[in-house]
C-alpha cells in the first residue's frame, strides 16, 4: 500500500486516499482536518510525495511546499537529544525527518520575499565560513547540507555526533524555525508567490498550507483566488483543526478527509515501533517534550500541571506570584499542550484515588469549555486556564 507512513496511524484514511488516487478521482483541492496528532501533516507529506516525486524516507520533496504553523522547538529538541544519545539509524531519520519538515519551509518561490533578512545564527556571529550572519535561505543551505551528509552516513563517533549536534543547534534556531515571522501561517504575498510558482511549468506540484483558519482575512482571500482555479499540474492540501472558522466558500473547493483523534495506546505503539521508545505517552507534545528537555524543564512543568490541578480541584485560586510564575515557565519551555496533557492525567488519578466524581467532573468541565473556547476562537492560552480555575473557584 502507498502512504506507508500514514498508514501504520491512519490506515483507513490512508487506503481511501490510495484509492482515490490510483482510480484518478482525486481533486486537486484537499481539506485534512483533525486535532493535532492525528497525522495530518504525515498524511498529506505522503500525498505530495505521490503527487509529485522525490524520497519520501528523507523528506527531498523538492516539487513541495509547506507552510507551518505548528511550534517545532520541542520535537526538533526531541529528535536532536535522542540522536545525541542513541546515534542509530532510527534516531538519526528521526533528526533529517524534523529538520527537513522546517526546511520545506524554505521554498525558492518565496525566496525574493526574504532577501537579505538575516538569520539569528547562535554562537560567535559568524557562520562556518567565517564571513558573519547568514541570510535566512543562505543559512537554510547550510542546513540542508548538514542533512545530506548525514543521509548516507552510517557509523558515528562522538567527534561527527558532536560536530553536527553543535552546527544544527547553532543553525536551527527558534526564529530560523519560522522564517523570522511573528506570526505563523502564509502571507499573502507567500500566497501570491506560491500562485506564480503553481502556474510556471507542467511538473506536478504541492503545497501544504497548515491551520489555515489562522490566517488573516487577506490571507485566506489569497487562497480562495488560488482554489477557485487551481492551475494545471497544481495540488493544493489545507490542514486544519478548526474548518468552520474558514471561508465557507473555501469549503465548498475542497475535498475533505476528517482524522480521527489517535488513542493513548496508538500513540505509544507507534512511538515504540518507529523510534524503538518504549513507554505510555498521552500526546505526541508529550513524548517530545519528555525526550528533548532536561529532568529539571520536566519537574517544572510536572510541579505546574500538579499544583494546577489540585487547586482546580479543591476549587480554589492559585496566588498570583505562583500563577505567574507557571504561565512564564510554559511560555519559556513552550510547554502548554505538554502541560495540559500532564493535568488531564493528574484530574483521571484523583477519580482513581477516591475524589468526589462530581468534584473532578465539574473541574474538567471547566477546563476543557475554556481550552475549547480558546482554541475555536484564538484567545489567549493564559487567559482561559486562568479562567477556568476562577469560575471554578468561583463556585460555578
Amino acid at each position: 500500500m502507498s502512504f506507508d507512513a500514514l498508514g501504520r496511524t491512519q490506515r483507513t484514511i490512508a487506503e481511501e486516499l490510495t484509492s482515490a488516487l490510483f482510480s484518478s478521482l482525486l481533486p486537486q483541492s484537499l481539506l485534512f482536518s483533525g486535532k493535532p496528532g492525528s497525522s495530518r501533516l504525515t498524511g498529506a507529506l505522503d500525498l505530495a510525495y505521490e503527487l509529485t516525486g522525490g524520497n519520501r524516507n528523507v523528506l527531498r520533496l523538492p516539487e513541495t511546499a509547506l507552510f507551518l504553523s505548528r511550534q517545532m522547538t520541542n520535537e526538533f529538541s526531541s529528535a536532536i537529544s535522542l540522536f545525541e544519545r542513541h546515534r542509530n539509524e532510527s534516531s538519526k531519520m528521526f533528526l533529517i525527518e524534523t529538520v527537513r519538515k522546517i526546511l520545506l519551509q524554505y521554498h525558492y518561490s518565496i525566496a525574493e520575499l526574504y532577501e537579505g533578512k538575516k538569520a539569528a545564527v547562535k554562537g560567535s556571529g559568524t557562520d562556518s565560513d567565517g564571513k558573519g550572519d547568514s541570510t535566512l535561505f543562505g543559512n537554510a543551505e547550510a542546513v540542508d547540507s548538514i542533512i545530506l551528509d548525514m543521509e548516507d552516513r552510517t557509523e558515528w563517533d562522538d567527534e561527527s555526533v558532536s560536530e553536527v549536534v553543535s552546527e544544527l543547534r547553532r543553525r536551527v534556531t527558534p526564529d530560523f524555525m519560522t522564517l523570522g515571522k511573528k506570526s505563523a501561517g502564509a502571507t499573502i504575498d507567500e500566497i501570491r508567490a506560491i500562485q506564480n510558482w503553481l502556474e510556471d511549468g507542467s511538473t506536478e506540484k504541492c503545497v501544504i498550507f497548515e491551520n489555515a483558519e489562522d490566517y488573516t482575512e487577506g490571507a485566506k482571500n489569497s487562497m480562495l483566488k488560488m482554489l477557485e482555479e487551481p492551475p494545471e499540474h497544481s495540488h493544493i492540501i489545507l490542514i486544519s483543526e478548526y474548518p468552520s472558522r474558514l471561508l465557507q466558500t473555501i469549503l465548498s473547493r475542497v475535498r475533505r478527509f476528517s482524522f480521527p483523534e489517535l488513542s493513548r495506546k496508538s500513540i505509544s505503539s507507534f512511538i515504540g515501533e518507529r523510534y524503538m521508545l518504549y513507554g505510555d505517552y498521552p500526546s505526541f507534545a508529550a513524548f517530545f517534550f519528555e525526550t528533548g528537555n532536561s529532568d529539571e524543564d520536566r519537574k517544572t512543568v510536572h510541579d505546574a500541571a500538579a499544583l494546577y490541578s489540585s487547586c482546580l480541584i479543591e476549587g480554589k485560586m492559585m496566588e498570583r506570584s505562583d500563577e505567574n510564575r507557571m504561565f512564564q515557565d510554559l511560555e519559556r519551555l513552550s510547554a502548554y499542550p505538554y502541560f495540559l496533557s500532564l493535568v488531564k492525567s493528574y484530574l483521571d488519578e484523583a477519580l482513581s484515588s477516591g475524589v468526589k466524581i462530581s468534584r473532578v467532573r465539574n473541574a474538567w468541565n471547566h477546563l476543557s469549555f475554556y481550552i475549547s473556547r480558546n482554541e475555536i476562537f484564538n484567545m489567549n492560552i493564559r487567559y482561559a486556564l486562568d479562567l477556568a480555575l476562577r469560575e471554578v473557584a468561583d463556585g460555578k
